[in-house]
């Protein structure tokens, strides 16, 4: 039923306090049906058999299923949407998987199928980018104390609900300005207790929408790591991208051509190919325990770094909509709110 060796099995077993931690603090479980979807790449499927152990022990009524990896333009496999489709409402769905989901049709996407039926949710994806070795390091970043990290970042998330305008500043030279007018900053502090409510897991970042799609300028200079379409990967050499009116108009640096074949790519397969190179969304890790080890799931939650995104925010409030959505982090980031630096 496993793909693990009983030996692994046991490695993973020893830790399921701090996965039994998640089940109670950031779901609030009581008796909902859990349902965890993860794949056969070694990671993805640690994790999800760390859920399901915990959830067993405690008794509570699981189910983990398995599929091949999949890319964001495939489809889950037949057996998993069943399984999604059978569910009663209010469920618990549980995934980790080695890169994506996958689609559930042409239209319907996770999120709003988890808002529809009332199911709360936890994702880890792109597990490909970590080693089996740093199964530790998620487990770290799990196993934080969450009442700081809300406590900081709401604080964050006050200030940058009032702002009209973020400017960004590193001594790189990163300058960069985001009118974020009206907008509302999201808080991913681990807690999903709320019919239809879910994010990632390991937790820990607060982020924005920009107001509209030609409501950023400037420039950013990316030397934490990117996502391509190939997977996420530290940068050994800075990545400059030039903002204008929200647009991405030109990369300068050794890595520059790697990210343009990843817009090419998508571009081919997207009805808004122009909505690509959009800026859509500015970021700021708060997690103790994360490192920067090249996987966008944990880079973008490491304190003392900022990250930018391109693509799809409508999600979460901002005006696009795309196939599209890359994380970009970059270090030591000094932001000013309506011009007056802001004290983290």
């Amino acid at each position: 039923m496993f793909p693990h060796s009983p030996q692994l099995q046991s490695l993973i077993e020893k830790e399921r306090a701090t996965f039994h931690k998640i089940l109670k603090k950031s779901l609030k479980l009581k008796s909902e049906p859990i349902l965890i979807i993860s794949d056969y790449g070694q990671l993805a499927s640690m994790l999800g058999y760390g859920y399901y152990h915990a959830a067993q022990k405690k008794k509570l009524l699981a189910t983990i299923l398995y599929q091949q990896p999949k890319k964001g333009f495939m489809f889950v496999e037949d057996h998993i949407l069943n399984a999604l489709n059978l569910l009663p409402k209010k469920s618990i769905i549980i995934i980790a998987v080695s890169n994506k989901l996958g689609r559930l049709g042409e239209e319907k996407s996770f999120r709003n199928f988890c808002k529809e039926h009332g199911h709360r949710f936890i994702s880890a994806t792109g597990l490909a980018d970590l080693k089996p070795t740093q199964f530790n390091l998620i487990l770290a970043c799990l196993n934080i104390n969450y009442q700081s990290m809300k406590k900081r970042g709401l604080q964050i998330k006050k200030q940058w609900d009032k702002a009209k305008e973020i400017r960004v500043k590193t001594e790189l030279g990163t300058d960069i300005t985001f009118n974020v007018e009206n907008m509302e900053a999201v808080i991913n502090i681990g807690e999903y207790h709320q019919p239809g409510s879910g994010g990632n897991m390991p937790a820990g970042e607060v982020y924005i929408p920009p107001n509209g799609i030609n409501n950023v300028n400037g420039t950013i200079i990316i030397d934490g790591s990117i996502k391509t379409d190939t997977g996420a990967f530290l940068l050994n050499d800075p990545l400059t991208l030039h903002i204008e009116n929200g647009t991405l108009v030109k990369m300068t640096g050794k890595h520059a051509p790697l990210f343009e074949q990843t817009f090419e790519k998508f571009q081919e397969r997207s009805q808004h190919p122009e909505r690509i190179r959009l800026v859509s969304e500015l970021g700021i890790g708060i997690n103790p325990a994360a490192l920067l080890i090249g996987s966008t799931i944990i880079d973008e939650k490491v304190l003392g770094t900022a990250h930018i995104a391109l693509g799809s925010n409508s999600w979460f409030g901002g005006a696009i909509k795309s196939i599209f959505h890359s994380d970009l982090v970059f270090k030591n980031p000094i932001f000013y709110i309506d011009g007056k630096k802001m004290e983290l």
